[in-house]
């Protein structure tokens, strides 16, 4: 109770501490016995950041631990930085499976960040670009149809300049969910 920092006392009724402090206690009871298998199924629902944190660090721990865990979440940026494997099942099918970092690598360096006193307008008409939006990091993302246009973009863009942020990544696998759900933002 300590360790996950859980409010109340040995002896109160779980149903008498708030969402966050139960999810804790039964995240307790779940390990208390140090098991081989541990099942989660969205164990971060409703918890602020700071308890997020905290219960994250609680899994990476049975982890390094060797205990194999079976996680289901909706939040993919969960599952990238707890997984080491992710599966994806659609309607009773399967349709990724695999390494997180090799899912993500399969799908092909196609987004590119940005920093850049070029326009939206500007960035739209460069060859290879699909689509341009502005980050909350004030950087540019693009995506690109092919991964190879990366050297010629970065020819492009920088000029023979310094440029502050170039950095081309897979998509991510929240990215990779929507793709194969087909749902297109």
């Amino acid at each position: 109770m300590e360790r996950l920092q859980v409010k109340g006392n040995l002896d109160d009724k779980i149903k008498s501490l708030s969402k966050g402090n139960q999810q804790k206690v039964q995240l307790i009871a779940t390990l208390i016995h140090e098991p081989d298998l541990v099942i989660l199924d969205e164990p971060f629902s409703g918890l602020d950041p700071v308890n997020t944190a905290l219960l994250k660090e609680v899994i990476l721990a049975e982890k390094a631990r060797g205990a194999a865990i079976i996680f289901s979440d909706h939040v993919m940026t969960n599952v990238e930085e707890i997984c080491d494997e992710v599966i994806m099942i659609d309607e009773g099918a399967v349709v990724i499976n695999g390494a997180v970092q090799s899912v993500r690598n399969s799908f092909g360096r196609t987004r590119l960040f940005i920093s850049s006193d070029w326009s939206k307008e500007e960035l739209e008409n460069l060859p290879h670009v699909i689509q341009v939006t502005k980050t909350n990091q004030e950087t540019w993302r693009l995506v690109l149809d092919d991964e190879k246009a990366g050297p010629e973009l970065f020819k492009h863009l920088t000029q023979g300049e310094y440029i502050q942020t170039f950095n081309q990544q897979p998509p991510t696998i929240d990215e990779i969910f929507k793709m194969k759900l087909g749902v297109t933002l």
